[in-house]
């Protein structure tokens, strides 16, 4: 009786074991398919990205090729200074039909373009960019406004720049029978100190009193309606001073022998007589010689 309860016992744990080993062969395997299931990631490297496209490209459709700039932010100073001249070079190219794929330019056009980049080569890139969009839509078929864009580029790329500082003094002889006269640009914060001669005469009517570059301190012209100086301080027949800013306003100032002006924005410098009857005004002529009002420009 005991030997039978024994061999069942063993076989008890011989069943035991064996499902035990089966269970644990089943976690394996799953482990197993696990793992396969697993993308294997580590020690593995994404592609490097592809590089941008530069230089001449045409896509498949185009009518031509477009240049593409290089990086500009990748480049060393020296290097990107190169890369902005290969692509006005290009650029330019295509501009003037040089590359006789449809695209031709006035000369006038390219040539101001050409210049004014060449003066801000920083320029270039921004320029060079937005030309590769303009042509790619143009090739492709679209109504890019290309043409507009170079036109209005020079205007663009100098809007708020003066070229034309005052930085000379300038010398003239006043004429009495013009209007305004002796245009001379300044910049904004320019100053200039304006003087006219004291010892030269005329007179503004043939029985008038002789008066200098001061005018005739009898007659003021606050609120004429006819004269360009007509607030307080302008006097007829003196010199006087208009300013016209880039902004289209315009400004007049009494002169009369001294006056000390500075610019408020870019513009330009003119002169004349306070007067409305400039034909009758006539210098004085003592011992043969004609009395001419200097005018003089100096900057500050």
């Amino acid at each position: 009786m005991r030997t039978h309860v024994v061999i069942e016992d063993l076989a008890g744990a011989a069943g035991r074991l064996l499902a035990s080993e089966r269970v644990r062969t089943a976690a394996i395997a799953v482990t197993i398919v696990a793992a396969l299931a697993t993308p294997v990631t580590a020690g593995c490297k994404k592609p490097p990205p592809a590089p941008p496209k530069a230089g001449w490209i045409q896509q498949e459709g185009w009518a031509g090729a477009c240049y593409y700039p290089d990086d500009y932010a990748s480049l060393g100073p020296g290097d990107r200074k190169i890369s902005r001249q290969h692509a006005l070079e290009a650029m330019m190219s295509q501009w003037t039909g040089s590359r006789n794929d449809g695209v031709s330019f006035s000369e006038n056009v390219t040539e101001n373009v050409e210049t004014t980049l060449l003066g801000r080569p920083e320029h270039i890139e921004e320029v060079s960019q937005q030309n590769a969009k303009y042509c790619s839509d143009f090739m492709s078929g679209k109504d890019s406004g290309w043409s507009s864009w170079l036109s209005g580029l020079p205007k663009v790329l100098k809007a708020g720049e003066c070229n034309e500082p005052l930085v000379d003094t300038y010398f003239n002889y006043l004429d009495i029978a013009r209007s305004w006269q002796f245009k001379e640009p300044m910049c904004q914060g320019n100053i200039v100190k304006i003087t006219a001669s004291a010892i030269d005469y005329y007179r503004l009517e043939k029985t008038g009193p002789w008066i200098n570059a001061a005018g005739d301190e009898t007659q003021k012209t606050d609120g004429s309606s006819t004269l360009p100086c007509n607030f307080e301080g302008c006097y007829r027949g003196m010199v006087i001073m208009r300013f016209t800013g880039d902004s289209g306003v315009q400004q007049i100032h009494p002169v009369g022998l001294e006056y000390t002006f500075t610019a408020p924005e870019h513009g330009y410098i003119e002169v004349m007589m306070n007067d409305d009857s400039l034909e009758d005004d006539v210098y004085k002529v003592e011992s043969g010689l004609t009395h001419h009002t200097s005018i003089t420009y100096a900057p500050q």
